[in-house]
């Protein structure tokens, strides 16, 4: 990152929580909704405090960076944004480095590396499917079904098993998100590719603001499109809305729709759509403060009730699971029975994940593939990206 670049960032930052310190009204209304806002003020409260350096450095890592405060903010200002911008500049400055960040930072590690990370793009690839880190390894099945279903209708589709690097994003790393990033669009861009399609609401939310050019769409839009045929069931169902698509309208009604096609009755629970609860898992804050991601889930699962409950995020249905009954929209649409679809748990996930890809090499046809390191040593100059 050049100088300019480097002082460009830091005038965003600085403008971000100016403008939240000047035109914030002190309304309360974000607070009511977030126990990490309860706990540490308003966000004009907390912008002042920052200017004066009067906070230390851990309360930024401590918002989930759900961006509901931000949903519901009467100036349409962004709190949420601002945290994000904290942890930036912290972290350029040489601080914001946590142990206790460690586990997320080896877990994105992984889901880059040699052993886990494979791109598949068959003669004349346009169209790639990007899973995610979490969906693969929970349910490889799934995707496998998932992944012959739209070689069906495009036989040219090509599979990116990797990581969008959404950890770093979020943990205010801007320069190693940046590089690894920037090598995923390299390679992708240069081999011919136009139009991602993701599982995963995170890697939508990342590809779609930092993806450059490409075009960004969800499988389940693309599946509301081209299904046909349907599995019947005859049941009611809640739907969790992940944070990741808060504010993508088009991909949550895709799944509403795909769920009363296949039978289900959709309840909504108060907090939903663009203003749904984070499930705890948000802007990694558990690993700093458990208590405030507990608080989060307590506030779902209190809403769900005892209704089953429908979503189509892999970490959101991991950390709800725990409390409550709930699906993946994909296990439905290619399981409904639930008898061959099993879905697999850490460290198991990892080995479902080898497995995978070793499947995938052994099965597709001919095409340009390799790991990460491989394909990054057959392609130009590495593209910018700019946070």
């Amino acid at each position: 990152m050049s100088a300019a670049e480097i002082k460009s960032g830091r005038q965003d930052r600085l403008q971000c929580v100016e403008q939240i310190a000047a035109e914030c009204v002190h309304c309360r209304i974000c607070v009511q909704e977030c126990s990490f806002l309860q706990e540490y003020g308003t966000p004009v409260e907390l912008a002042l405090a920052w200017q004066r350096g009067s906070e230390g450095e851990n309360f930024p890592f401590e918002c989930s960076l759900c961006g509901l405060c931000f949903a519901v903010c009467p100036k349409k200002l962004n709190p949420s944004g601002m945290f994000l911008e904290m942890r930036r500049e912290l972290v350029a400055s040489g601080g914001g480095i946590f142990r206790r960040h460690r586990t997320i930072r080896a877990y994105e590690k992984r889901g880059s590396s040699s052993l886990f990370s494979w791109f598949y793009l068959p003669p004349g690839c346009r169209t790639i499917l990007f899973p995610g880190c979490a969906f693969p390894g929970s349910r490889p099945q799934t995707l496998l079904r998932l992944f012959r279903f739209l070689m069906q209708a495009d036989a040219r589709i090509g599979i990116v098993l990797d990581c969008c690097t959404k950890p770093s994003h979020d943990l205010g790393d801007t320069k190693h998100f940046q590089k690894m990033f920037s090598e995923l669009l390299q390679i992708v861009t240069e081999h011919g590719v136009e139009k991602v399609l993701t599982v995963c609401p995170n890697c939508h939310r990342i590809f779609s603001e930092y993806g450059k050019g490409l075009q960004v769409e969800s499988v389940y839009e693309t599946l509301l499109t081209s299904m046909k045929t349907f599995p019947v069931m005859d049941t009611k169902m809640t739907i969790h809305d992940p944070c990741g698509v808060r504010f993508a309208e088009p991909v949550r009604e895709s799944v509403r729709t795909l769920a009363r096609n296949i039978g289900i009755s959709v309840e909504e629970m108060p907090h939903s759509g663009k203003t749904s609860f984070c499930c705890g898992e948000g802007g990694s804050a558990g690993f700093l403060r458990p208590d405030l991601s507990r608080s989060w889930t307590e506030k779902r699962v209190a809403e769900a009730g005892a209704s089953q409950v429908l979503s189509y995020c892999t970490g959101c249905i991991r950390f709800l699971g725990k409390s409550i009954r709930i699906e993946h929209i994909l296990d439905l649409l290619f399981d409904p029975s639930g008898g061959d679809i099993k879905e697999s748990n850490a460290p198991f996930t990892y080995l479902s994940r080898y497995l995978l890809r070793r499947r995938l090499q052994k099965t597709l046809p001919a095409g340009i593939s390799g790991t990460r390191r491989r394909m990054l040593t057959n392609t130009g100059q590495e593209p910018s990206i700019t946070t």
